[in-house]
């Protein structure tokens, strides 16, 4: 009986070791994973370079989704949070004109900083677009004005693509111009500057007032 009991002891042992092991192996595979899908901040060397921001996390309200946003640049992470309103409507009509009424919206976009990543992403912004800054990013949120450049509502609940062209205060100069690209298909939001020379107007509305 002893042998039998020490045996079943062995055997209840190695099991615990083992789904420890593969506890530990799975939680190693989803953060492989992980740092797999976070991708690069600046995704091309043009001139007016694409910004990237994958969207990691997700946390939904009555009114909006919002985003927990990060990149990679170089070697430090960088993020933000975006939260995007439920209740966007189409900016442009069936025949391809902009709605001058509806199109434009205030506050239906909003980023926030999530500390020390949004302080990296505001100086991995100034490097991209080569305009010097000091300090992080504002702990205001920042609210730009909205237009929907969609043909359809914007509907969070699905796989869709959405694109929107963003005005945001700053104190560099008249407002800065950009676009913006919300991918939930490739969980990914995109930032354009409208030309280069929005740059130290983008880097403004998003650097913390010295």
């Amino acid at each position: 009986m002893k042998t039998i009991s020490v045996y079943t002891s062995f055997l209840v042992l190695l099991s615990i070791l083992q789904s420890s092991c593969n506890n530990a192996s799975n939680k190693a595979s989803k953060t492989a994973g992980a740092e797999k899908t976070l991708g690069q901040f600046v995704g091309n060397d043009s001139d007016n370079p694409s910004l990237y921001l994958y969207l990691a996390d997700t946390h939904e309200t009555d009114s909006s989704v919002i985003y927990l946003a990060k990149s990679l640049h170089e070697t430090d992470t960088v993020g933000l949070q975006i939260e995007v309103s439920k209740n966007i409507p189409a900016g442009v009509g069936a025949d391809g004109n902009p709605d001058e009424k509806d199109g434009f919206k205030n506050g239906v976009i909003k980023f926030s900083t999530i500390g020390r990543p949004s302080d990296a992403f505001v100086q991995a912004l100034s490097k991209a677009y080569k305009s010097p800054v000091e300090g992080g990013m504002t702990t205001s949120p920042i609210l730009p004005l909205v237009f929907s450049s969609n043909k359809q509502p914007v509907d969070l609940s699905k796989n869709s693509t959405y694109s929107f062209k963003l005005f945001l205060s700053n104190r560099a100069g008249a407002e800065a111009e950009a676009f913006a690209i919300l991918d939930l298909y490739r969980r990914l939001f995109e930032l354009k500057a409208r030309d280069t020379s929005q740059f130290d107007r983008l880097v403004s509305a998003f650097q913390e007032p010295q």
